[in-house]
């Protein structure tokens, strides 16, 4: 069974009206990389995230990964601001070393951009890795099942 631990990764937040002094986000990001169908890769970051159904990624990586989306089939997800973002799909290898390499059928939409991130959802990731949590030693595992 392969596990991995990783830090998590402190995140300045700026000052507002509810938090005068700012404050700091402890987000589970690690460093990816992922391989599309057509051989393409790239680095990312992603964030497990059990509430996405599917593995997600921002619209834009599809392009550095040369993706022709037009040929792709595509769908409708919600939950990222909105309940119809387009969303086109292709299986993807995802490296997050540690021996923690899997393929999943992923998303990429334009909903995803804003985040500049990847989300490891239920589909493709948690169905075969079991993530804890550990906010207060600022990591997160990640154990094949």
């Amino acid at each position: 069974m392969a596990i991995a631990t990783f830090p998590y990764v402190s995140l300045p937040l700026p000052a507002n009206e509810a938090h005068p002094q700012g404050s700091i986000a402890h987000r589970p990001l690690a460093f990816a990389t992922i391989k599309a169908s057509n051989g393409a890769s790239t680095r990312c970051i992603v964030m497990p995230d059990s509430g996405a159904d599917a593995c997600l990624f921002p619209l834009s990586l599809a392009r550095v990964l040369m993706l022709d989306v037009l040929n792709l089939p595509k769908g409708l997800t919600g939950g990222l601001g909105s309940g119809a973002n387009i969303t086109y799909w292709d299986t993807i290898t995802v490296d997050l070393g540690h021996g923690i390499v899997f393929s999943a059928y992923t998303g990429f939409t334009q909903g995803m951009d804003p985040m500049g991130l990847g989300l490891l959802g239920q589909d493709g990731f948690f169905e075969r890795y079991r993530v804890e949590f550990i906010l207060s030693k600022r990591v997160f595992t990640i154990e094949s099942i």
